[in-house]
């Protein structure tokens, strides 16, 4: 009986694999999370992009009794072999893509049959044609060997006027198509060093534009030369690694920069203080930053920033980078979108101590820990595949098969933004712009939303052309139709005394937004308005708000998340309303104003008709504007506010009866005098709060004790 209920279980416990998906990778201990970003900076899990797969160390090698000390730098050949910078030991391993040592460099001799050792080598790179080029810090030169070991040539420190006095230690390089070389020099803050195929020195690129703080510059009004020159200067960030793509562009690192001027950089996207560029051969930073967010790393606070110390180029325009900072590898796509994110500090298989370097081998990602001295291979996983055949197609232009590559990642994990935008993008070259909007939203990718429902308008603009004018003639004839009704109404309000209908009320509002003067004179003293439209009026600007909040479009909102609250649109709109009416009528009370606190708020209320009128039709507008049209939702937005203040300041002047220039000063002193009340009022309010919870701890005690 027993073993039949053991049978059961398992029978069960595979029906439940089978049914949820369950994969043998997602049941294996890989020793860290994958992750990404939402458009909000929101940190979610995700299915595994690559997981450890082997490990090469000295001992796997056949290296007994022998370990790698302070390696610096690992790269691959196009056969797939893997070159480790033995730094420590002045050596550089060459190991094949079977992950077997096929030689040790750690001598050559030169043209002259001289033999030459390395001194402490940085950094290396392989060409296509099988050169290893080698930074040999210590010894400040470059050398160049061929497949098998030879010396081509030896490359010393470049001579110009510009690196006198420069101790010249080559610890990071590139070779571009044209055999130029790009070369990463310690306590080098003027950019890279660009050198032409013989060593000759061709200038510094890509050096960062430094400039003063406002308080720097203040400061140094008032410092003497000596003081000057014993401050901290404000010099250029050094760049510590390089690779380069096919296309002959640099991506640089920088681990340097300031803490908060990064954060902010990747904050705000912008290149102020980016830890990575992409430098064309002018040296001018190229790299796309089309994602939420700069590629600055973790979005944690400035303590925890990433540090970039490695940068390698993968396929279709992907690049990974390594940050010291937490041990973990980010990976970005053409286009700055960040794919995945992976690694972690620890002992295990997977994790690092400390991560010095990393390369491409294939789809393979190696990553080089230079305390344990071990090189960790992460293979790519079936969702890693996905993502990067997405990513294949779409470069290649075959848009309804990256498509469907999209789709298969999203059925793997659905919270990733990406993939809803890899869609979008192909609806967009499929010209299927409905659904480009559709995705471009789940992805909250609101520029490429804004880009499709300019072309999905278009089309149902020429779908209705002819409806168009129809709808506008109608809208003016309705407009008219209205204003001939409300003008009537008020006309015939001239000739009448005594209470007026709500109707009367409301229509007169209108009078009052076209004749200020004439209009709150005898909203006074006729009471051709009242109580009741003024309230009807002040509650309508409150759903104005409300209005906005919940009925913008997502082209002006970028965010479909609505937050509605009654009280904040009351504290937006009701509160600043009544504090002013208090504060200007206990202020106008003591300067000889003719208006009641009634006065001034019938005549604050009726001033912001033109908010309504103006508002709800533009939060109407904005669901059908495109992004080069947004200026003119907020340009009416802007109007009616600024009309509502205009008739504010005359609404009571007209009320008190007051000089322009009495009323000038006393609407300052009335919004002073809101900021007093509402310090009173707070404070008040803590107060209260206080002696409550003391009497609630004594009661409570006394509760106790009984």
């Amino acid at each position: 009986m027993l073993k039949k209920k053991k049978i059961f279980l398992l029978i069960a416990f595979l029906l439940l694999i089978t049914q949820f998906g369950v994969s043998s990778e997602a049941l294996a201990a890989v020793p860290y999370e994958t992750y990404t970003y939402d458009a909000w900076g929101e940190y979610l899990l995700s299915p595994h992009a690559y997981v450890p797969e082997t490990t090469i160390s000295t001992k796997s090698l056949g290296l007994t009794g022998e370990t790698l000390s302070s390696p610096n730098d690992i790269v691959t050949d196009t056969q797939g072999n893997i070159y480790i910078a033995d730094t420590g030991n002045s050596r550089i391993l060459v190991v094949d893509k079977n992950y077997q040592l096929v030689k040790i460099i750690s001598s050559f001799k030169d043209s002259e049959g001289t033999d030459q050792t390395f001194n402490q080598p940085g950094g290396i790179y392989v060409t296509d044609e099988g050169h290893l080029y080698i930074a040999d810090s210590k010894n400040g030169r470059i050398v160049i060997l061929d497949a098998e070991g030879n010396c081509l040539d030896i490359l010393e420190a470049p001579s110009s006027d510009v690196l006198q006095g420069l101790i010249y230690e080559p610890s990071a390089l590139v070779v571009d198509n044209y055999e130029r070389i790009y070369v990463i020099a310690k306590s080098t803050n003027m950019g890279v060093i660009s050198l032409e195929a013989d060593g000759n020195f061709a200038g510094f690129i890509g050096a960062e534009k430094t400039q003063g703080s406002f308080s720097d510059i203040i400061s140094d009004l008032f410092k003497t030369d000596a003081q000057k020159a014993r401050s901290r200067q404000n010099v250029p960030t050094e760049y510590n690694n390089i690779a380069i793509d096919s296309a002959g562009f640099s991506y640089v690192t920088s681990s340097a920069l300031d803490t908060w001027a990064q954060y902010s950089s990747m904050m705000n996207n912008d290149k102020s203080a980016t830890p990575i560029k992409k430098l064309n051969p002018a040296g001018v930073d190229v790299l796309r930053r089309n994602g939420p967010f700069g590629q600055g790393g973790d979005m944690y606070w400035q303590n925890d920033v990433s540090r970039f110390i490695d940068v390698t180029i993968g396929e279709d325009g992907t690049y990974s980078l390594l940050d010291a900072t937490n041990s973990r590898v980010f990976t970005y796509d053409y286009n700055g979108n960040l794919l995945y994110v992976f690694g972690g500090s620890g002992t295990q298989i997977g994790v690092f101590q400390k991560p010095v370097a990393l390369c491409y081998q294939g789809n393979n990602i190696l990553v080089l820990d230079a305390n344990t001295g071990v090189v960790t291979v992460y293979s790519r996983t079936e969702y890693g595949d996905s993502i990067g055949l997405a990513l294949k197609l779409q470069n290649n232009r075959k848009y309804t098969e990256s498509a469907e590559q999209w789709t298969k990642v999203l059925e793997m994990n659905s919270n990733y933004d990406q993939a809803y935008t890899g869609v979008a993008s192909s609806n967009m070259r499929l010209e299927q712009y409905k659904d480009a909007m559709k995705n471009y939203k789940l992805s909250h990718n609101l520029s490429g939303y804004r880009k499709a429902f300019t072309e999905y308008r278009k089309e149902l603009i020429a779908d209705y052309f002819l409806l168009i004018p129809v709808g506008f003639i109608l809208i003016l004839l309705v407009l008219g139709f209205i204003t001939k009704k409300v003008k009537k109404v008020n006309e015939a309000g001239w000739s009448k005394h005594g209470k007026r209908t709500i109707k009367e009320e409301l229509c007169y509002a209108y009078y009052t937004m076209f004749h200020p003067f004439d209009g709150y004179y005898e909203l006074k003293r006729d009471h051709r308005g009242g109580m009741r439209g003024a309230l009807i009026i002040f509650a309508l600007a409150i759903f104005n708000y409300l209005f906005k909040q919940f009925a913008s479009g997502y082209i002006v909102t970028g965010s479909e998340w609505r937050m509605i609250s009654l009280y904040d649109a009351f504290m937006s709109v009701g509160f600043i309303v009544i504090l002013w009416t208090i504060a200007n009528w206990a202020l106008t009370t003591l300067m000889d104003g003719k208006g009641k606190m009634r006065d001034i708020f019938i005549a604050t209320c009726y001033s912001l008709a033109p908010i309504v009128l103006l508002g709800i039709p533009a939060t109407i507008l904005s669901n059908f504007v495109t992004e080069s049209e947004i200026q003119f939702v907020d340009f009416m937005n802007s109007f009616g506010l600024y009309w509502a203040i205009f008739l504010i300041f005359f609404g009571i002047l007209t009320t008190n009866e007051y000089s322009l220039t009495k009323n000038a000063v006393t609407t300052v002193l009335s919004l002073i005098g809101m900021g007093f009340i509402a310090f009173i009022g707070i404070l008040f309010i803590n107060v209260i709060s206080k002696m409550w919870e003391f009497g609630s701890t004594i009661v409570n005690e006394i509760i106790y004790r009984i």
